[in-house]
């Protein structure tokens, strides 16, 4: 009968009960492959049952045996293709094989997965825990609906509470149970001076001397074959982390070395570089293994830090002596610092975007050249727009947003997603930042690495009466509008490294800064010849070139010969450090122009604006 309907086109099921069967996903264009499905298995059953009420089935020999067997076989093929179909319909645009990759744990699955989504021109893709029940994951590609899960913290919290969180699980990063919790407010507020006001920035001098000094010995201490290049940009990172997440004096060239707890000392391997203890624990070099948050794994690193809590304030630094003080005066516990300056040592997102930022400027060396000429005048535009390319390409977070649905009401009146069922409390809400900006519905030439596009060609002397401007500089923040694609004249959200709304990160102003000058000091004291045996740098699109992380690490290694530049180096140091100390509160806010005037402009307009006030 359903074959029949189909043939005279007079097949027309209600849309909502399609909705029931197949979920939200469901593609309303009849699968044709369905239908045939159907006919071929009244064909197979009608054929069958004749076969065993005839003749044959009457008969004792071997050829009534075999034609039941056959039947029951036929039969079992047939509710195996009748339920794959439906899972079929069920998932799509998802493939059946591309969730058996993501649950098999499949290097990429999950980009792939999420690729398709994005592509799919629906507003989200859902899949239930057990398929057809139990609690929702989404995908959301819709900029409304991601602006608005961002925006709305009360309603959509940053993650579930966890019973089995320790101190050193990677719960929040401000392991707070629940991302609009008072005690996520009251951690943040706690931290948040020290990036609020720069205080890092003091620092920038020692920063840049210690980097230099650490690239040399790596060059001294280099392999035939080169350096791992992203080890060691993640081990500068880590190293910069001491000197100002903890306030740390010095840092040899060579590393920090910290007793390992789990060996006796005296023994060997009892004390250990700790950044090669970081490597280990997050196994940032073992393509396709997680990161690991038991205290085993970060014993040397918590060990050390656990150590450092009997140090009066007078000898600590940064955000280990603002918890020291805030712990003092009972506003954090002993367990909420130690779990926080844990978090903070292990926020590794400038290692990717430093790492990212750096490869394609050398392997582009009009790049650096042009970074270089600008450098000898303490101006950045051209690595800043090379910055902005980079977080684009590489968001340094792949799938950093995750949310849960917490008020359903208002999650359903905020956030309204087309053709949706109506979300409820304890839906995961999924977004995948890397996926969304690197969208060829939205950028020209996506897979491309073209820093020009946040270029607005603009010579900029003043901000006077230029709102447009002023919001020009504000939007790459992910407080206000995305930035525009050069290309286009309309972006949403679209563009969004640091996240928004209350969720924007808290560390945006650091983490710009440190990849800011650990990426100006190489280039214009190094040069850099990259190898790339595993080919990454020619797969598209560009999440293909990152493994499965909580960050965008490389999935294979890029070998290094790095030789110092023996010109300009200390003259483009400090004229970076100069127009860094300029106005480093606004330094995650680039846009293309003179930057110093843009700055001093903005500088100016906010004076005069709150005299009016």
């Amino acid at each position: 009968c359903l074959l029949s309907s189909i043939s005279h086109s007079s097949f027309d099921l209600n849309q909502d009960l399609i909705m029931v069967l197949y979920g939200n996903n469901y593609n309303s264009k009849f699968n044709i492959s369905t239908a045939a499905l159907v006919a071929l298995a009244g064909v197979i059953v009608t054929v069958i049952w004749n076969g065993v009420n005839g003749e044959q089935a009457q008969s004792s020999d071997a050829a009534g045996v075999a034609l039941l067997v056959l039947a029951g076989a036929l039969l079992v093929l047939l509710a195996v293709g009748i339920f794959y179909t439906i899972v079929s319909a069920h998932v799509w645009p998802v493939e059946v094989k591309d969730l058996l990759r993501v649950l098999a744990g499949h290097p990429g699955s999950l980009f792939e997965l999420a690729n398709k989504c994005n592509r799919c021109g629906r507003d989200f893709w859902s899949i239930k825990t057990k398929l057809f029940w139990g609690e929702r994951s989404l995908i959301l590609t819709s900029e409304k609906s991601v602006r608005d899960v961002l925006l709305y913290a009360d309603v959509f919290e940053r993650t579930m509470p966890n019973a089995d969180a320790s101190v050193t699980s990677c719960h929040t990063v401000l392991g707070a149970p629940g991302g609009g919790s008072a005690k996520w407010k009251r951690l943040r507020t706690v931290c948040s001076p020290f990036f609020d006001r720069a205080e890092f920035e003091n620092r920038t001098q020692e920063a840049i001397d210690h980097i230099i000094a650490a690239v040399k010995a790596a060059i001294k201490n280099s392999p035939p074959d080169g350096i791992e290049y992203f080890q060691l940009i993640n081990r500068l990172v880590v190293e910069i982390h001491l000197l100002l997440i903890l306030g740390v004096h010095t840092v040899a060239e060579e590393g920090m070395e910290v007793q390992n707890p789990m060996v006796e000392k005296g023994e060997e391997n009892d004390t250990v570089v700790l950044a090669d203890a970081i490597d280990e624990s997050l196994n940032i070099g073992k393509q396709g293994h997680s990161p690991s948050y038991t205290s085993s794994d970060f014993a040397p690193l918590l060990n050390y830090l656990t150590e450092r809590l009997q140090l009066p304030a007078s000898e600590l630094g940064g955000i280990e002596r603002i918890l020291c003080l805030a712990q003092k005066q009972g506003e954090v516990t002993s367990i909420e610092r130690l779990h926080n300056l844990c978090m903070f040592m292990i926020a590794l997102a400038p290692s990717p975007a430093s790492f990212w930022l750096t490869t394609h400027v050398f392997r582009e060396k009009s790049l650096s050249k042009d970074i270089r000429e600008e450098a000898d005048n303490g101006i950045f535009t051209n690595l800043s727009c090379c910055f902005k390319e980079t977080l684009r390409m590489y968001a340094p977070v792949p799938i950093m947003i995750q949310r849960y649905v917490v008020n359903e009401e208002t999650a359903n009146h905020v956030c309204l997603l087309e053709g949706s069922m109506a979300l409820k409390k304890g839906d995961h809400v999924v977004i995948p930042t890397i996926i969304m900006q690197n969208d060829p519905s939205i950028w020209v030439k996506p897979d491309e690495f073209r820093p020009q596009r946040w270029d607005d060609g603009v010579a900029i002397s003043s901000l006077k009466n230029n709102k447009d401007l002023k919001m020009k500089m504000r939007r790459g923040s992910g407080v206000e509008k995305r930035p525009v694609a050069q290309e286009r004249e309309v972006m949403k959200a679209r563009y969004f490294p640091f996240g928004m709304g209350q969720h924007t990160c808290l560390g945006q102003p650091y983490a710009v800064w440190l990849t800011m000058t650990i990426a100006s000091t190489i280039i214009n004291n190094f040069d850099v010849e990259l190898s790339d045996p595993e080919g990454i740098m020619e797969e598209t699109p560009s999440y293909k070139r990152i493994r499965d992380h909580i960050y965008s690490f490389p999935k294979h290694p890029l070998k290094a010969k790095i030789t110092a530049v023996s010109e300009g180096g200390e003259r483009r140091s400090m004229a970076f450090r100069k127009s860094m100390s300029t106005g480093i509160n606004r330094f995650s806010m680039f846009v293309g122009g003179d930057s110093l005037a843009i700055l001093q402009g903005i500088a100016e307009d906010e004076e005069e604006e709150e005299e009016e006030d």
